[in-house]
């Protein structure tokens, strides 16, 4: 695997700018939890500036009259351990992944001792911690060294990590194209014709989709919700019967090396929109149109969530779906767009929108009384002269869905 170590060592870089000289920043990656079976989720800050996915490791940063030292720490090699868990990284795959020299990666069982080190033979006055990192491990640190001036270095982290590198919408696209092999998979279960298909089925479909193209990460957990269950955003529990004549909403995404994808789609079950379906379908698929061709930088989204309620409103008040502009928020009760990346709700300073940052649009109509939830999402890069949608193969087209089934 070829690893872009060049993009983590700018990443490195421009955040060391942003720290105060005299300091020490100790980042942690986290740790599997042994008393539950969940896959190991590698703190996201911690992973943004090394590149490592490998718990209970440490990356420490030195900085001292503007020149920097660069730190790994990690668990030593355990041939007894490797027997159920696998081998942990070495040395020399630390520093081909990171890009941190040789000789600073280091074991853990040094760890303290290094670090009073560095604090006392630098004379460093400021240490920065990831204090949204939720671990006992950043608590007892900040404890322990309480003496120093403690600082949080998550909003720094985060501004840099929403501006995305090269690297990073390459992850992006991947996982937005394996994403799209999962939503081909679940049009191909739709038209097996199966009676009483159940949600779950659709889901474990996309699910096993995505594991079979070079990703192990879904990255959130699926959305499929067929009828009225769609007017429910965060659907939990898909284990009603699919009806030939639903409507079925599909909020789904894979990951590529921890960035995600967040795709949403509404396809009718049976192949073909109703005359009723259309009508409200066609209202979201043009605010969604309306909305992307709105994105360029130096606007907001609280600017595009404005626009996309406005013209919602609209639509449905000429479409008789409403009486009055307010009622709008009957069935529309959510912002259009969040920030994708390490995150699906990607970290955030409010800002305006700048070249390389992700986002997605995913404007609904949500109407219980003739049980229709519709949502179209796409994800989209901010460039420099406007945007480019990143999801613009994966059909949305009435005609093009269609045609799917055929």
């Amino acid at each position: 695997m070829k690893y872009m170590v060049n993009n983590i060592k700018t990443r490195r870089a421009k955040f060391l700018e942003k720290i105060n000289n005299n300091s020490i920043v100790i980042l942690f990656s986290g740790k599997h939890n042994p008393n539950t079976n969940d896959d190991f989720f590698v703190n996201r800050n911690f992973f943004y500036l090394s590149n490592i996915s490998q718990e209970n490791s440490y990356l420490v940063f030195l900085k001292k009259n503007n020149k920097f030292e660069e730190y790994i720490f990690i668990d030593k090699q355990d041939k007894k351990l490797e027997k159920w868990f696998g081998k942990k990284l070495s040395s020399i795959d630390v520093n081909a992944i990171s890009g941190i020299k040789k000789n600073n990666i280091l074991t853990n069982d040094i760890f303290e001792k290094k670090i009073n080190f560095l604090l006392q033979e630098n004379k460093i006055e400021n240490i920065y911690l990831d204090l949204h990192n939720n671990e006992n491990v950043i608590n007892e640190i900040k404890t322990k060294y309480s003496n120093y001036k403690i600082f949080d270095c998550y909003a720094i982290i985060s501004e840099l990590r929403m501006i995305k590198d090269d690297c990073e919408i390459n992850n992006v696209i991947k996982a937005i194209n394996i994403t799209n092999l999962g939503f081909k998979r679940i049009i191909r279960e739709l038209k097996l014709k199966k009676n009483n298909k159940k949600e779950f089925e659709i889901f474990n479909a996309f699910n096993n989709e995505i594991l079979n193209h070079g990703t192990h990460e879904i990255a959130f957990k699926s959305i499929i919700a067929s009828g009225i269950n769609a007017c429910y955003l965060h659907y939990p529990t898909p284990y009603a019967t699919i009806l030939k004549n639903d409507l079925l909403l599909c909020d789904v995404g894979s990951a590529f090396n921890h960035y995600a994808s967040d795709i949403t789609r509404t396809i009718p079950v049976n192949g073909k929109f109703s005359q009723q379906q259309k009508k409200i379908y066609e209202i979201v698929l043009a605010c969604n149109k309306k909305i992307i061709e709105l994105i360029k930088p130096g606007i907001t989204i609280e600017y595009l969530q404005k626009k996309a309620k406005s013209f919602l409103s609209q639509q449905c008040l000429e479409k008789k779906i409403i009486k009055k502009k307010f009622e709008i928020n009957k069935y529309y009760y959510h912002n259009v767009s969040h920030y994708l990346g390490l995150d699906v709700h990607d970290v955030c300073v409010k800002t305006k929108l700048k070249p390389g940052m992700v986002i997605t649009v995913e404007p609904g109509l949500y109407i219980k009384e003739k049980k229709i939830g519709i949502r179209i999402e796409d994800d989209i890069l901010i460039t420099k002269n406007g945007h480019k949608c990143l999801s613009s193969m994966i059909a949305k087209e009435i005609k093009d869905i269609e045609k799917l089934y055929l």
